[in-house]
């Protein structure tokens, strides 16, 4: 089967990549909107997501159904741009701020990657033989809402909150496995998981900081949309262009329309790790918790049916180049923001992060998904999946995993 993007409503890659210049700020101006920019530059070239589709199991009664898999790289790998389209180029920073940067990168095109072999479970090929499909945990679990619920952390120091007996299942082992093949490449991670109704979820590293590339811009357009009490939807071009596309200029320009202050101010009380350096920083550092946060709130507010909900909501449900959406927009509505960097230039750090909302077949759960592996979604897409599944396996839901390249990561 061809590989494809499988989105509720999402619009289509654009056909070709085009290019643009990163450049990043150097010291804080008084008026940090009215700052000259460093003449550094360097462009980035991209590829568009590939994803292979793939038969997935059914429910827990036996019946089977059809759900796509992913294959092969979702991102290429380091020496790609970041496909955040265009870059950044007023920043500003307090001179008190962690050292940190902006991303650069260019739109990535129509063209599609090859999807690699899998390790293990895949769909049926173009040639019609038929493959394995991954399997549900078939462990038993009780994920009733009376179900007792424990506090532990597995071997490899994952917080996890979910019905007792979660920790001996395959599920929890997969996560284990999916974290340690990310950080055997040398990277790190912080992740922040919770179903939004009965609170069960998981984490690891949330409390440490990372550089959120694009991904925080979903944060911005929040705090500007409730601040102004929807005004600024009268930016609504901006703010599509800003998340669906990532497009930095788009970003610019709502940041020259409404300021850097409700930004610092925003993340106060949500992230205060990060709201100091948002008072003049387009991109401020943010651990997986404080993200977590943000996206309880996105929820909150993007379900609100307040004045310039509906726009928010629109445009996170139809973000370009998610790896979530990639993954699960097949099956259920995903709001999402990704961003990405793919190498360290002084003040713009490597990242590759994920974080949203899915409204899945056993409950909304919000998700935060930060790392420094330098634009490499296929390596982070592993830790995506498994926690979903985890997600699935405590909460009720689906515990297979819709992909299987992770177990041959290393």
């Amino acid at each position: 089967m061809t590989a494809r993007h499988a989105a509720k409503g999402r619009s289509n890659a654009k056909a070709d990549a085009r290019k643009d210049h990163a450049r990043h700020a150097g010291h804080l101006a008084q008026d940090a909107l009215g700052e000259k920019d460093d003449g550094r530059r360097r462009t980035h070239r991209g590829r568009a997501v590939a994803v292979a589709a793939a038969i997935a199991v059914g429910v827990a009664s036996g019946a089977v159904m059809a759900m796509p898999q992913l294959r092969g790289q979702v991102f290429s790998p380091a020496g790609d741009g970041d496909a955040d389209a265009s870059t950044s180029a007023t920043d500003s920073r307090r001179g008190d701020a962690s050292a940190s940067g902006e991303e650069a990168g260019t739109t990535r095109g129509g063209g599609s990657d090859a999807s690699a072999p899998d390790g293990g479970a895949s769909d049926t090929g173009a040639s019609g033989e038929a493959k394995a499909v991954p399997k549900e945990d078939a462990t038993a679990l009780d994920t009733s809402a009376d179900a007792k619920v424990t506090t532990f952390t597995t071997r490899s120091g994952i917080s996890v909150t979910a019905p007792a007996g979660f920790e001996s299942t395959p599920t929890c082992e997969h996560l284990e496995d999916a974290v340690a093949a990310f950080t055997a490449r040398g990277y790190h991670l912080g992740f922040a998981m919770v179903d939004l109704k009965t609170g069960r979820g998981a984490s690891y590293n949330a409390s440490q900081k990372f550089y959120p590339a694009s991904s925080i811009k979903a944060v911005y357009v929040t705090a500007i949309l409730e601040s102004t009490h929807g005004g600024a939807a009268s930016s609504s071009d901006a703010i599509t262009k800003c998340l669906v596309d990532s497009d930095n200029d788009a970003f610019r320009t709502l940041l020259k329309t409404y300021g850097y202050r409700v930004y610092g101010s925003w993340l106060q009380s949500r992230a205060p790790e990060a709201a100091q350096e948002a008072y003049g920083y387009n991109y401020p550092h943010i651990s997986a918790a404080g993200m977590l946060n943000c996206w309880r709130e996105v929820y909150r507010f993007g379900t609100s049916g307040e004045p310039g909900a509906s726009l928010l909501s629109g445009c996170l449900a139809r973000t370009n180049h998610s790896a979530w959406g990639a993954l699960l927009r097949d099956r259920f509505t995903v709001w999402s923001k990704p961003g990405w960097y793919p190498a360290n230039e002084g003040l713009a750090s490597t990242a590759t992060a994920d974080n949203g909302i899915v409204f899945s077949d056993c409950g909304d759960y919000a998700v935060a998904v930060l790392s420094d592996a330098p634009s490499d979604f296929d390596s982070l897409l592993p830790v995506l999946d498994a926690l979903n599944a985890a997600h699935g396996k405590m909460c009720g839901g689906s515990s297979a995993l819709r992909q299987t390249s992770a177990t041959t990561v290393g």
